[in-house]
């Protein structure tokens, strides 16, 4: 079953309303290079899920340089966290005594992103744009009063991607994406009788979307 993200599809909309409005100027009047970027929904939920219950959040800063007219290279580091919307270390805090004390979730996401920029009256970092994409990420899941039960997760994605980055007068960005490309999941379970068929090894064919917004300058 795939996650429907609302936030997302109001930000397609949002985009297909705006862009007409801010892609009057041209190239030679805008003198942007760099932009700054996060998507705060991501603490939701992400990059880890047990079908559609999130395990995980993410909270993460993106920057984006333009190292010609048509092309730029954006870097992105994430803590991985316990998500807000599903937090386990409250779920699972029943106070002094119990088998579980609380749940401490822990990892780090990178990523790495070289786009290549269509849009013909417009320069990087803005307009149409196609480019490859991959991101790396490992989590920890650990009993706080045993750590050693704990859940270990790795995820890897190398996708192709286009997309449209909106950047208006002001400076205000929004990067909305998809594409089609590989991910790779893979856990170890140690010490611990939680339902390891749960939690499965999996690659296939991802079909990425996504979206952040900013500030270019």
């Amino acid at each position: 079953m795939k996650k429907i993200n609302y936030s997302a599809i109001l930000a397609v909309a949002f985009l297909l309303l705006a862009s007409p409005l801010f892609s009057q100027q041209s190239s030679d009047e805008r003198d942007f290079k760099f932009t700054i970027k996060t998507n705060p929904l991501s603490a939701l939920g992400g990059p880890f899920w047990i079908v559609v219950v999130p395990v995980t959040g993410e909270y993460k800063a993106l920057f984006e340089a333009a190292v010609s007219k048509k092309s730029s290279v954006q870097i992105g580091l994430g803590y991985i966290g316990p998500s807000i919307l599903l937090n386990l270390d409250d779920l699972t805090s029943d106070g002094e005594g119990s088998e579980i004390e609380g749940i401490k979730t822990s990892g780090f996401r990178s990523q790495g992103w070289y786009k290549y920029f269509l849009s013909r009256d417009l320069s990087a970092p803005e307009g149409f744009y196609i480019g490859p994409h991959i991101s790396y990420a490992s989590a920890n899941i650990k009993n706080k009063r045993n750590t050693s039960e704990y859940v270990s997760a790795t995820k890897l994605n190398i996708n192709g991607v286009f997309g449209y980055q909106l950047i208006t007068s002001g400076g205000f960005t929004l990067d909305i994406f998809t594409g089609l490309g590989f991910v790779s999941r893979k856990w170890e379970v140690k010490g611990t009788d939680w339902d390891n068929d749960s939690f499965k090894d999996k690659a296939s064919v991802a079909v990425p979307f996504g979206f952040s917004f900013g500030y270019a300058f």
